[in-house]
């Protein structure tokens, strides 16, 4: 005996509201019986269409599409179909990777603060590092979010801040303050607007409260004075931990980088 469903059984099914598949009738892709009280009755050839509908609506196809493909569907057309479909699931295995990389990545940045040595000033060597930054006055902390989340937009990548050590501000030694003046975000090098150079930098990395910062920025300045060396660009502050991974002040790490050289 053959089987009908209701229009509320099918939206249930397909989880989609009944205006949907009123809309689908209305476009020509499914064409549902009637039953003799006029109730819309579907069978399984139309489950068979919806089926189709749904994985055509997730490649991207609008509903021109999807009805050119089932008035004209053959062998070939559905050898055509399913190579798009295999096109799109590869995307998403390749962005579901980065994803994950991403996310181990940010496991492992955070993981090494524990053994980080905090309250010391000391000399480390990086190699060069390509940026794209954004300069923009930075007059309060809760813009740097605003600032990066704009950058990264520009860079046409999601780039979450949470836990992201690839990302920084920019501080200068103007007037004899230190002043905020732009954000930045590593990336790869044909990506780049602005280079980190290799060599020697100057680091402190200390835990809680970050209002204390301008305080170490003379510090630092202080000590590298005193050790012989000769500041060689920005202060770089990165805020290693902070309010996205953590609501205890206590748990916050800022790690604050300035090139130098020994002084002849």
């Amino acid at each position: 005996m053959k089987k009908y469903y209701r229009i509320n059984e099918i939206a249930k099914l397909y989880n989609i509201k009944t205006d949907s598949l009123r809309y689908y009738e209305k476009v020509g892709l499914i064409c549902p019986m009637r039953s003799k009280s006029n109730y819309r009755l579907y069978t399984l050839n139309d489950i068979y269409i919806l089926n189709i509908i749904r994985d055509c609506l997730k490649l991207g196809y609008d509903t021109h599409q999807i009805k050119e493909y089932l008035d004209n569907r053959s062998v070939n057309n559905t050898i055509v179909f399913l190579k798009e479909e295999e096109k799109l699931i590869q995307r998403q295995i390749q962005e579901l990777n980065t994803t994950l990389s991403s996310i181990q990545t940010r496991i492992e940045d955070i993981d090494r603060t524990q053994y980080m040595v905090f309250d010391t000033c000391k000399i480390e060597v990086y190699p060069k590092r390509y940026c794209r930054y954004l300069k923009e006055k930075i007059d309060q902390d809760e813009k740097i979010d605003l600032l990066l989340t704009k950058l990264s937009e520009s860079m046409e990548e999601d780039i979450s801040v949470l836990g992201n050590m690839d990302s920084g501000s920019v501080v200068e030694y103007k007037n004899d303050e230190f002043v905020y003046t732009s954000v930045f975000i590593l990336t790869q090098e044909e990506k780049h607007d602005f280079i980190l150079d290799e060599g020697m930098y100057c680091t402190y990395t200390y835990s809680g409260e970050y209002d204390r910062t301008n305080q170490l920025f003379y510090k630092m300045k202080d000590w590298i004075q005193e050790h012989n060396y000769k500041i060689e660009g920005p202060f770089l502050e990165f805020l290693l931990i902070d309010i996205h991974e953590t609501k205890k002040v206590e748990e916050y790490i800022t790690s604050i980088h300035v090139k130098v050289k020994p002084r002849l």
